[in-house]
């Protein structure tokens, strides 16, 4: 199955575009008008406790970008949303898993990886129906697993399912988006199902059992994550408000690990949730602070190769690949990947 990168089911405003006018005196007398274009930066954000939308909330944005810049914060539902909007220059930045994040490459999207957003430890996790007696992966050979397909979870579930000896024709995986999740799980429809936070609680809380977690991984080398993505042009031409947000994404992200009092104010008020479900995403967030990014287990230096970000996107085209989900392996993985900005703010 591979991603649209068509526009289907994406609705974004377009930017507006703000002109500023001022009259100047020419060396005669005359008054020649000026024109000036204000910048503007579009963001996505899942509608969920992210940095953007704490941002959003606290109404920072000036702060953050300049009282010069306009902001305009885009929902997205899907990583393949985020790649159709970029695609069609509609989003600048955003956050996104690895997988959908490789398929827009491979398919010639012009962004850049910039920054490691999070660490997926334990946010997103194989859970089994509390009376099926499923103890282990290996258990799960003949029964069927929902998922969302080209996601972090599709890619983590493969990958599991392969160091417990089990192959893609020993398990029935069914591709569900995450709100059908929770629906097919009452109706005991499926045995297992791969998925997130906050979907994920949903299932524990009626009986599943966690036999996995992504971080578990780790342990294989192969890392989880979700990056910074960045549409190229924008990255090109206001470098600045790239640097800009990622500082405050720092500060934010060390302020919801530390003191998240005030996150968790805010985001309840903002989002409309309870307490209880921004503390339960808080709890498995797990930020990696640019100094740490810096290394070769992460993104390593710029311009420096087989670091742990390079080896996870290219065991994950290799995925892709065999799964049909790209028609070719990209030539250079590490193009995907620009560790420039973690350098500067490292430095």
């Amino acid at each position: 199955m591979k991603l649209n990168l068509s526009r289907r089911e994406f609705h974004l405003t377009a930017a507006h575009m703000l002109l500023a006018s001022s009259a100047g005196s020419a060396l005669f007398g005359a008054a020649t008008p000026a024109f000036a274009q204000s910048r503007s930066v579009k963001l996505g954000t899942f509608g969920a406790i992210d940095a953007q939308n704490y941002i959003r909330a606290k109404n920072m944005s000036a702060k953050t970008f300049g009282e010069g810049v306009s902001s305009d914060f885009v929902t997205v539902r899907a990583g393949s949303e985020v790649i159709s909007a970029m695609a069609g220059g509609s989003l600048d930045m955003c956050n996104i898993g690895s997988s959908p994040m490789m398929v827009g490459y491979a398919n010639g999207l012009k962004a850049s990886m910039v920054y490691v957003y999070k660490n997926i430890v334990d946010s997103e996790c194989l859970v089994v129906q509390g009376g099926s007696g499923i103890t282990s992966v290996a258990g799960l050979k003949g029964k069927k697993i929902g998922l969302p397909f080209n996601t972090s979870v599709h890619f983590a579930a493969v990958a599991a399912l392969k160091f417990a000896g089990l192959g893609l024709g020993d398990v029935q995986l069914i591709n569900m988006r995450a709100d059908q999740i929770a629906s097919a799980w009452q109706r005991r429809e499926i045995d297992a199902s791969y998925i997130w936070v906050p979907v994920l609680p949903r299932l524990t809380d009626d009986g599943g059992k966690i036999i996995f977690k992504t971080g578990d991984l780790n342990q294989k080398n192969l890392l989880i994550f979700d990056g910074l993505l960045v549409r190229d042009e924008f990255k090109q031409k206001s470098p600045d408000l790239v640097l800009a947000f990622l500082k405050d994404y720092e500060q934010i992200a060390r302020s919801f690990k530390q003191d998240p009092k005030d996150a968790v104010e805010t985001m309840t008020r903002f989002l409309n949730v309870d307490e209880a479900t921004v503390m339960r995403s808080l709890n498995t967030f797990y930020p990696v602070p640019a100094s740490e990014q810096l290394s070769s287990r992460w993104m390593g230096k710029p311009g420096e190769k087989d670091t742990g970000v390079q080896k996870t996107l290219q065991t994950q085209a290799q995925f892709l690949l065999e799964s049909g989900q790209i028609s070719a392996m990209p030539k250079d993985v590490g193009g995907l990947v620009d560790s420039s900005f973690v350098a500067k703010m490292a430095g």
